[in-house]
C-alpha cells in the first residue's frame, strides 16, 4: 500500500487553484446559452499522473478500476450493440424517471451506424469534439474509430458489461477511471472533479491507488517514479502537486577498489 500522508492537502491546494475566482469563464453571448436548460456550475477535472521506473506490461487492453464516486462529468455518448432503438428507448425511460446519468447522455449509436457514419478522420474528430465522454455498453468487438487519433484527444472510453443491467452499469460506468497499459513511462487518470466534495475526491484517489497496486496486471510501489494529483484550469494552466516519490537508496561510501590504481601503458613514442 502506498502512503501518501499529504494528499488531501494536495487536493486541497490543487481544488483551490482550479475553482479559484480567475479561473472563472468568461461570459459568453452565444446563441447556445439561450437554450441551456439550466446554468450548471462549471467543473473542472482532477487527474492523478503517474510516472514509472519500470512500466506495466503493454496490452491493448486497459484496466478498468470503480471508485465509490463519480468520475465523469459532462455530456455522454453511449456505444451499443445493434439494434440501437432498445437502447435508446431505455436510456429516455430512466431521463424521465429523474436518472441524474441518463438525463447527460446526448447520443446513442450502436456499432454498426456507427462504422457507416464515422470513417475519414475529420469525422472522427468532431465525433471525439462533440461529447466529453464515450461508453461502450456490451460491445464485443472494440470500433477502430475509437482508438488511434481518437485516443489522442484524451478520451479512452470506458467499457461494461450487458450482465447486470442497463441501469446499473450505466452509474457504474461514471464511477470508472480508466488505466491504459500502452507501454509508455507515465500514465495520467481521471479520479473525480471540482463538484465533489475533498472527502469524496481523497476517498476516490486512495480507492485507486490500492486498486493500481493490488491488481495482478497494475504496477506495485517499487516501480513507480512519482504520483501527482494534477489538473487544468479554465484559463489553460496546468498545476501538479506531488504525493509520492520513490526513494533511491545512494550507498554513503564508495566501495574501495583494493587500493591500488589501473596500471596504464604509456605510449611509446615514434622517433
Amino acid at each position: 500500500m502506498l502512503e501518501t500522508p499529504r494528499s488531501k492537502e494536495a487536493l486541497e491546494k490543487l481544488c483551490g487553484f482550479l475553482s479559484s475566482e480567475g479561473n472563472a469563464t468568461k461570459e459568453s453571448n452565444s446563441l447556445a446559452d439561450l437554450f441551456t436548460t439550466s446554468t450548471q456550475e462549471t467543473v473542472r477535472s482532477v487527474e492523478v499522473e503517474v510516472a514509472f521506473l519500470v512500466s506495466p506490461p503493454a496490452h491493448r487492453v486497459p484496466l478498468y478500476f470503480t471508485l465509490p464516486y463519480e468520475v465523469l462529468p459532462g455530456t455522454i455518448c453511449v456505444v451499443t450493440p445493434s439494434p440501437q432503438r432498445k437502447y435508446k428507448d431505455k436510456v429516455l425511460q430512466l431521463s424521465e424517471d429523474g436518472n441524474p446519468v441518463a438525463q447527460r447522455v446526448k447520443k446513442v449509436i450502436d456499432t454498426k451506424k456507427l462504422n457507416m457514419k464515422f470513417v475519414d478522420p475529420v469525422a472522427v474528430r468532431a465525433l471525439a469534439n462533440s461529447f466529453d465522454h464515450f461508453i461502450l455498453f456490451g460491445v464485443k468487438k472494440y470500433p477502430r474509430q475509437l482508438t488511434g487519433e481518437f485516443l489522442g484527444h484524451q478520451k479512452p472510453p470506458v467499457w461494461v458489461p450487458q450482465r447486470g443491467g442497463f441501469k446499473s452499469n450505466l452509474l457504474k460506468a461514471v464511477n470508472t477511471v480508466v488505466f491504459q497499459r500502452r507501454g509508455h513511462n507515465a500514465v495520467t487518470c481521471r479520479i473525480g472533479h471540482t463538484g465533489l466534495s475533498l472527502d469524496q475526491l481523497h476517498e476516490n484517489l486512495q480507492s485507486f491507488l490500492a486498486q493500481m497496486t493490488s491488481h495482478a496486471q497494475g504496477t506495485i510501489p517499487e516501480d513507480i517514479l512519482h504520483i501527482r494529483v494534477a489538473g487544468t484550469n479554465n484559463m489553460g494552466k496546468r498545476a501538479g502537486l506531488p504525493i509520492f516519490v520513490h526513494t533511491f537508496q545512494i550507498p554513503r561510501e564508495v566501495p574501495e577498489n583494493g587500493g591500488e590504481e589501473p596500471v596504464t601503458k604509456k605510449r611509446r613514442k615514434d622517433e
